[in-house]
Order: C-alpha cells, then sequence, then structure tokens
C-alpha cells in the first residue's frame, strides 16, 4: 500500500499540484512562530519542543493510519496518500524554474532577474542567490536557479520519498517535512531579512554565525534527518550523471569544509554540479549562508575537476538530472519491497 501510495501522489500532483504555501502549510508555520516566541530559548527546552513537534506528530499519524485501517483499508489508503500528497511536491518549485528558463530562452534576462527574486524570497534562500537575482547576468541566473532547483528536489521529493518507504504509513514523510518547515521557520526566516525596506537591519554574515537556541537546534537536527537521504540521493546523481566528475567534487568539497561542519546543501550539490559539469555555488559552512565558493579565497584541498560556466542550455541538464534521479529511487524503491517480499 505504500508503493502503491507513493505512485498515486506522484501522479496526482502531476495533474494537480499542492499551491506554495498552502493554507495547512501557513498554519504549521505560524503554529511554529508561536512556539519560537513563548519563550525564553534555551538549547534543552529547544530540543524538547523539536521532539515533541516532530516526533509526536509523526507518531500520531502512525497511530491515526493504524486506527483507519482496522476500520477499513481505503479509509487507510485515504489516510496515508493524503498526508503524503501534503508533504510531497515536485510542483511546488518546477514553476519557477520553468518560467526563468524560459525568460532566459527569450533573452528576457530582466523577467528572468524578477522571477528568480519571487523564488529567493518563498524559499528564504541566502545572499548569493539574492545577488544573482539583483544584478547578475545570465549565467549566474541559471547557477542559482539550478542550485535552488536541487535543494527543493532533496527536500520536497527525494528526502520524503526516502523517509516515507523507511517508516510506517505517512510518520516518516510528515516528520521529514516538519523538519524542513522548523529548519524554515526557526532559522532561515530569522536569518535572512528581506532587503529594500527602510529600517531593515542589514544582513549580518556575524549573526549568522550566531543563531539562537531555536534556530541551532533545528539546523543540527535537519542535518541529521537529512544526513542519509541526501547522501542517497548524492549517490544517485553520481550513478546517473558523470560518476567520476560527481564523486569528484563530493570528495573535493568534504575535505575543504572543517570537520565539524556536516552540511546537506554542501554534499548535494557537490555532486549535482559534477554530475552535470556544470559549476555551481556550494556552500562551505553549514545552513549554506556563509562559505559559498569564491574564486579569490577557495582553495580546494583536493583537485576537483574542471567545470563549465553555467547558461541556458544547463537548465535542461539539470531537469534530465532530476528526472533520471526520481527513477532511479522508484526503481530502488521497488528493488527494497521486492527484497521485502522474498524475505
Amino acid at each position: 500500500m505504500t508503493l502503491l501510495s507513493l505512485i498515486v501522489v506522484l501522479l496526482l500532483e502531476q495533474v494537480r499540484p499542492v499551491r506554495p504555501s498552502h493554507a495547512v502549510e501557513l498554519w504549521v508555520d505560524q503554529r511554529l512562530r508561536q512556539v519560537m516566541s513563548s519563550e525564553a530559548p534555551t538549547l534543552r527546552s529547544a530540543w524538547v519542543s523539536w521532539v515533541l513537534i516532530v516526533g509526536g506528530t509523526a507518531l500520531a499519524s502512525m497511530l491515526l493510519v493504524r486506527l483507519l485501517g482496522a476500520l477499513h483499508p481505503v479509509l487507510e489508503f485515504a489516510a496515508t496518500a493524503g498526508l503524503l500528497y501534503l508533504t510531497m511536491g515536485f510542483r511546488r518549485f518546477s514553476h519557477w524554474f520553468n518560467e526563468i528558463q524560459a525568460a532566459l530562452r527569450a533573452d528576457d534576462l530582466l523577467g528572468a532577474r524578477a522571477l528568480l527574486r519571487r523564488w529567493v524570497d518563498e524559499a528564504r534562500a541566502d545572499h548569493v542567490a539574492r545577488a544573482a537575482a539583483e544584478q547578475g547576468d545570465a549565467s549566474s541566473v541559471a547557477r542559482e536557479s539550478i542550485r535552488l532547483a536541487l535543494v527543493a528536489a532533496q527536500r520536497h521529493v527525494f528526502g520524503v520519498i526516502f523517509w516515507f518507504v523507511l517508516l510506517p504509513g505517512p510518520a516518516g514523510a510528515l516528520g521529514y517535512w516538519l523538519s524542513g518547515r522548523l529548519l524554515q521557520v526557526w532559522v532561515r526566516e530569522e536569518s535572512v531579512p528581506s532587503e529594500g525596506v527602510e529600517g531593515e537591519e542589514p544582513f549580518d554574515e556575524q549573526a549568522l554565525a550566531m543563531p539562537n537556541a531555536f534556530a541551532r537546534v533545528a539546523s543540527t537536527a535537519y542535518r541529521w534527518v537529512d544526513y542519509l537521504p541526501v547522501r542517497v540521493t548524492a549517490v544517485i546523481f553520481a550513478v546517473v550523471g558523470n560518476f567520476e566528475d560527481s564523486i569528484s567534487m563530493w570528495r573535493a568539497r568534504a575535505a575543504a569544509a572543517p570537520e565539524s561542519v556536516d552540511d546537506t546543501d554542501r554534499i548535494l550539490l557537490a555532486s549535482g554540479a559534477g554530475a552535470m559539469g556544470y559549476r555551481l555555488s556550494i556552500p562551505d559552512a553549514p545552513a549554506g549562508f556563509s562559505g559559498l565558493d569564491d574564486e579569490s579565497s577557495y582553495e580546494p584541498v583536493i583537485t576537483e575537476p574542471e567545470l563549465r560556466e553555467a547558461d541556458v542550455n544547463t537548465l535542461d541538464t539539470a531537469v534530465g538530472l532530476v528526472w533520471r534521479a526520481i527513477v532511479m529511487w522508484f526503481f530502488m524503491v521497488l528493488l527494497f519491497y521486492f527484497g521485502r517480499w522474498l524475505g
């Protein structure tokens, strides 16, 4: 039933995608902001809040689905597919990518920048993507669009599939989705201020290095939750793309980052860049806020492969990589259930 739910949701999402920032997501984000502002944050209280929100909700969903399954299998299937439908979505971000691609093909750089800026605002992306949206050339806009798309694909598709298959019912998918919302609300919204507003505090790199307890917990917990899924995705990128360059980029960026840093975006983007053969902005610090590759200061510990600069045609390469990765994910899921059946 899990595999059937996954197939049905992916097909349904292509026909009728869930609108970004839908009512349920907005309600959840509002509750998460209330938790963050309801008490003076300490690491202990922040961890308790995170466990109760993610673990408690995942456990409640598992119990609910089992209760409905005891009443009727159709109710169990409907609940599983419904929760998965709310937490997963390839089309949540693909419309931005497709519109930017169309604008670049029409040589409408200003239009592509405007679309990227709206995507950056929605995703609460870092200052590198924002700079490309404000004054970047076509190569910068293409590069940052691909970077946002790969990260979004991991958080809205690949990571959800991993935990949905690993844990019973929708508990894994719901827990992963909530950990991503906590990262978005407790870290991104606090750390990336909107720009161009009178009286707004300027972007402060030093402040990002000293987040509050809730931000530290959300960032650390998400790296733990995404530790296995992002590595599986990185391996899949290598398998369906240029394997040698993908692994070389992964090793080079892993060696260049501090030992205490275990950033999911860095691993994902390094593997994706090598798999495609095009240069991406790859963070070498947690949460992707600082340490993005800079030729003036970055010196790889391990020799990296020669990568090309991104252009409008690179967007097609990125789309092909993501779709091949989705097919590979389904193949792995089928092998997983075939193995369980044989067992």
